[in-house]
């Protein structure tokens, strides 16, 4: 669950928040049990028989005079040990303690606002980027999400480059990629997101089907190599059309299932032309993301390709 207290995602509801150490369990208790503090009325200074209290006088007695009398004669001793002893002086000696030089890493909101653990943010370019989170870099542990962010306006060439060769590299071998984003507006507080995949590894026992799927201007086509298929319906345009894509991914559902009786994971690339913007590949990625959960496939490995008549 998201901590109330700093909005970290623990994905769980039980024990201490991993960021701010507040307590889980009663963040989850129903609103009644929370505010049923405030259902009791305070005392109205009524007696238990619902009369008015009565107001009295105080008495008066001579505790002031006392109490201030008390103060003087202690004064008046502390002012004679001190001038009759000579007072010590006492230097602590100074201990380095780690902890308290340990640099604080300060709460970074992107990553929490996209729910994800590292995010790499893309210059206006695409061409590189900038990690963004909350985890110790140095400490990273195996298995962290790491994501990428962009504007829509980039070519769609430089950031899956530099995507995949991140993912290829030695250090991603112990992260796990998490998902693609794309700002949706000038502001950057809306955006699309997709699911991304990590890159086939010809060493894994069980390899999954590979279905690529193409959007053109005039085409769009559903690709399985190991069964040598390919699919190919018109397109009006390039854009994602429901009707097409259920068209020729009814084709490809069919042709799996009869095949795969092994019932291996499906894993989706999508493909587009190289002169696609970020942002019009995120549109069909995330259009097409709800179609492709619904059949249990994974996805998406995405790439760009050279398309010609």
């Amino acid at each position: 669950m998201r901590c109330r207290n700093c909005g970290y995602e623990n994905r769980r509801n039980t024990g201490r928040c991993d960021n701010c150490g507040f307590k889980l369990e009663p963040q989850t208790d129903p609103m009644k049990d929370q505010r049923a503090a405030l259902q009791k009325p305070l005392d109205d200074g009524k007696s238990k028989d619902g009369k008015a209290l009565e107001l009295t006088s105080p008495h008066k007695g001579n505790a002031g005079f006392f109490g201030l009398l008390i103060f003087i004669l202690a004064a008046a001793g502390a002012v004679f040990i001190v001038s009759s002893y000579d007072r010590a002086e006492y230097e602590p000696e100074v201990e380095t303690v780690a902890d308290l030089l340990e640099e604080e890493i300060p709460i970074d909101s992107l990553p929490l606002m996209l729910g994800t653990e590292i995010v790499y943010v893309f210059n206006a370019e695409g061409t590189s980027a900038s990690p963004r989170t909350n985890v110790d870099l140095s400490l990273i542990p195996e298995g962290t999400g790491v994501s990428f962010l962009g504007s829509g306006s980039m070519s769609i060439q430089p950031v899956v480059n530099y995507m995949l060769q991140k993912i290829n590299s030695n250090d991603f071998r112990m992260l796990t990629p998490d998902s693609l984003f794309a700002w949706t507006d000038s502001t950057e507080t809306s955006y699309m997101a997709v699911a991304i995949l990590p890159l086939l590894d010809d060493s894994a026992e069980v390899q999954p089907v590979e279905l690529k799927i193409l959007f053109t201007d005039q085409w769009f086509r559903c690709i399985i190599e190991e069964y040598n298929k390919d699919i190919v319906e018109p397109a009006s345009g390039y854009r994602f059309d429901e009707r097409v894509f259920n068209r020729g991914m009814n084709q490809a559902v069919r042709t799996i299932s009869r095949r795969n009786t092994d019932e291996r994971p499906v894993h989706v690339t999508l493909l587009f032309p190289s002169e696609s913007t970020f942002g019009e590949a995120m549109e069909i990625a995330e259009s097409v993301s709800v179609l492709i959960d619904s059949l249990g496939y994974e996805g998406f490995n995405i790439k760009w390709v050279n398309v010609t008549n």
